[in-house]
């Protein structure tokens, strides 16, 4: 089995392919450009060029048997359509699992927040907004799971969070923020474990 990282010169896609290579995985990196990737050098990682605007390189850069974690995100306002793009075309790939990652306060999660961070997260957002929610219902209409999470603040890892699956996660006036290692970690644990079912986790204090 192959990890497949999409957004793997982001944020969150670099403790991804970082986190992974720890684990002892082989692992496929997606990005633009991989001359500019600067990504850590192994035997085990394999860095690929692909664009989700250009869904063929995608489906080229994804076998069937493959997990996909996916650190996703538009780099300018401009690309607000990038995680509609992406998830259609990772989707149209077939990988084995998706793993996504979304914003805690949009789609399905916005009812656990309230009217006050819906309504910042909207303008915030902005089109992305939208591409975001879009997104995410692709996903798990073919049987992805997507982690909703707050601001991404921090940079070591919370081992005091956890996910919960949407239907058990409780109001909260603000989404949990989160840092990057951490979002890496659940969504690593979500790829590779049998516990997650399809749908949307929230990023939460374990209790």
């Amino acid at each position: 089995m192959t990890l497949v990282v999409l957004g793997a010169t982001g944020g969150t896609g670099r403790h991804l392919v970082a986190q992974a290579l720890d684990r002892g995985l082989e692992v496929r990196a997606i990005v633009r450009n991989p001359a500019t990737a600067h990504l850590p050098a192994g035997n085990r990682l394999t860095v690929v060029r692909g664009d989700v605007h250009d869904a063929a390189s995608i489906a080229a850069a994804i076998a069937s048997g493959d997990v996909l974690v996916s650190g996703l995100g538009p780099s300018a306002r401009a690309e607000a359509s990038t995680p509609t793009a992406g998830a259609n075309a990772v989707i149209a790939a077939a990988p084995a699992r998706i793993v996504w990652l979304g914003a805690a306060g949009t789609g399905p999660s916005a009812a656990t927040t309230s009217a006050f961070t819906r309504r910042f997260l909207k303008t915030g957002l902005g089109l992305e907004h939208t591409a975001k929610e879009v997104a995410d219902a692709a996903v798990v209409e073919a049987g992805g799971t997507v982690v909703h999470v707050g601001p991404l603040l921090g940079k070591n890892d919370k081992p005091g969070l956890t996910l919960v699956p949407l239907a058990r996660a409780a109001r909260t006036f603000w989404p949990t923020s989160g840092p990057r290692p951490t979002v890496a970690r659940l969504m690593l644990d979500a790829a590779l474990g049998d516990t997650l079912e399809s749908g949307v986790w929230l990023v939460r204090p374990a209790r």
